[in-house]
């Protein structure tokens, strides 16, 4: 068989095989050295290091030479300071007198001294002259004890005006921090409307006069039998729409027998529309206080009871729907917005106004009490002043 050295697989070996052998020869002299084992050596020194020469020259001194060595070089500072003198102040007698009374003494002893000053006496002055500086000083005598003896001149109306009392102050400031508070609160917020809801029916019920809504009468055709009459108030109505209400929500109801309001009568499966007035505990509270009939607005005052006898409908609590409720309505309160520290904060501060007023709208929003109504729930409609007057 004849070998073809020409290929690659036999040149390539042959060149690569110098090359091998120069790497090998450098691996071996460089990092291939064995390490000569050292001399353990003992731990415990037993020779002691030389006296230095300036140790051995230095003379032998006993305790007390040392001790007058080392206080012989020493510069005679120390830490206590001289204690000072101390200075006694002299106590000011405090004074009775305002410096207007003050003056007005002051004013007196120069006169007094002036009369009586020993330098007049040095000098012969004419009797003329003594008396007109006798006159001038009686004067000025006169003047200083009339404004002394005068009774002090009233402060004008403003200095005298007693100020506003700090707790009154106090209260009103209390007063508008509590108002701000309740204006942010939505509970407080939904009782206040539910009060003027209230007021506003109350007024509308006192303007017009609502007409007496009862059952009509029903025709018999059978035997003429004689018994006794009976006074039926409650009328049976359904619920004709699926809703979840709020504080003054609309709600269809449909009835379900003849009724007559005043004189004019009301078909049944008329429609009313009735308004959610109010939440009170667990039910919902419903008012009808106007009828359609044709062309006709009737005002009516018909109140919703449930089957139990209560008035408003029954909507069962619910602990998770307050749970929820509450953290919903604390969780968007206690987000907030840091300012950030930069040349815009007008923007910055007009963004933080924009999101904390749509963090309180969507907890006004969560915390705001709703009820669910189903359809085909049965009803009573009953006319409150009717059912006063029954017994």
């Amino acid at each position: 068989m004849k070998i073809d050295v020409n290929k690659p697989r036999y040149v390539v070996p042959l060149i690569l095989l110098p090359f091998l052998f120069i790497f090998f020869y450098i691996y071996k002299s460089t990092f291939d050295k064995q390490e000569l084992p050292q001399v353990g050596e003992d731990s415990l020194q037993t020779g002691v290091a030389d006296v230095s020469d300036q140790v051995r020259q230095k003379a032998l001194s006993g305790k007390l030479d040392a001790y007058r060595n080392q206080y012989r070089q020493a510069d005679g500072y120390t830490a206590v300071g001289l204690i000072e003198e101390e200075e006694t102040e002299e106590e000011v007698p405090g004074t009775l007198y305002n410096m207007r009374e003050r003056q007005m003494l002051d004013s007196i002893d120069r006169a007094m001294k002036n009369r009586y000053s020993p330098a007049q006496e040095k000098g012969f002055p004419s009797a003329t002259t003594q008396r007109a500086s006798f006159d001038v000083e009686d004067r000025t005598m006169e003047e200083a004890l009339a404004r002394l003896s005068a009774p002090p001149i009233s402060a004008p109306a403003e200095a005298n005006k007693v100020g506003d009392d700090p707790m009154d102050l106090f209260r009103r400031q209390m007063a508008l921090v509590d108002s701000m508070g309740k204006a942010n609160d939505p509970d407080y917020q939904a009782e206040q409307q539910r009060r003027d809801l209230e007021q506003e029916q109350l007024a509308l019920n006192k303007s017009q006069p609502a007409l007496t809504v009862s059952k009509a009468k029903g025709h018999t055709d059978g035997f003429n039998t004689v018994i006794p009459a009976k006074s039926e108030t409650l009328i049976s109505a359904i619920i004709d729409q699926n809703i979840t209400g709020y504080v003054g929500s609309r709600l269809r109801i449909r009835l379900l027998e003849d009724i007559v309001a005043g004189s004019v009568p009301i078909k049944k499966g008329s429609y009313l529309y009735a308004q959610i007035s109010g939440f009170t505990g667990q039910r919902v509270n419903l008012t009808i206080t106007s009828a359609m009939i044709g062309e006709q607005i009737l005002p009516i005052n018909l109140e919703v009871y449930d089957h139990d006898g209560m008035r408003g409908l029954f909507v069962p609590a619910s602990e998770f729907r307050e749970f929820t409720k509450e953290l919903g309505g604390n969780a968007s309160q206690g987000i907030t917005m840091q300012q950030m520290e930069t040349n815009s904060q007008l923007a910055m501060s007009m963004v933080q106004k924009v999101f904390q007023s749509t963090s309180t709208a969507v907890s006004k929003m969560i915390r705001q009490n709703k009820a669910k109504i189903k359809y085909s729930t049965i009803v009573y409609l009953i006319d409150p002043q009717q059912l006063k007057t029954q017994f």
